[in-house]
This record gives C-alpha cells, structure tokens and sequence, in this order.
C-alpha cells in the first residue's frame, strides 16, 4: 500500500529556491539518499509563506528513519530560513482503481 508523506515548512519558497540553485548537489544528495531509503516520489509545492514537500514511501518507519536520520536536512532547512520546526503527516495511501 505505502505512504503519502507530507512536510509542511514555514518559509518563503523564494529562498528555497535561491538554495536549489546555490546548493543543488546537496539537494541531489538527499535525493539519492531517500531513494536508496526507498523513496519513489518527490515533488515540492509553493504557498503563501509556506513550502510543501509530498513524497510516496512504502511505509511510514522507511520515512521516518531516513527523515529522522539525515543530517543534509536540518542544515538545508535552516539555510533556507525555514522558520520553526517541520510539519509532518504521513497518510496511508491504498490502492484504488483511480490510481494513476
């Protein structure tokens, strides 16, 4: 079945993405680390002062030992301003026949 993870950060998506300029091979590090965790999607998306990374793990303990373990993530998120901690929920994601 796997998991829908969702980040919600508290900061200007602007400066994140100043940071994917300035700092793309650290994104492209944590974007090999979640993959060899067992990541299979990750997208970002834009708010008003608010930044959302939505991933599809396939369970909620692969997440949160790569999330609670990665040490690239916390420094990016404060060179990006992120303001208080991350909001994270993590829902079941089954399957159904409207999947795609």
């Amino acid at each position: 079945m796997g998991v829908i993870t969702i980040v919600r950060l508290q900061v200007e998506p602007t400066n994140l993405e100043r940071l994917w300029k300035e700092r793309a091979s650290d994104f492209e590090a944590v974007m090999a680390e979640a993959k060899a965790a067992g990541a299979t999607s990750h997208r970002w998306g834009f708010g008003d002062g608010e930044v959302i990374g939505i991933d599809l793990w396939p369970d909620a303990a692969s997440f949160q030992s790569f999330f609670g373990s990665n040490t690239r993530i916390p420094e990016l998120l404060q060179a990006a301003g992120v303001q208080g901690p991350p909001d994270v929920q993590i829902f079941e994601a089954p399957d159904a026949p409207d999947v795609f």
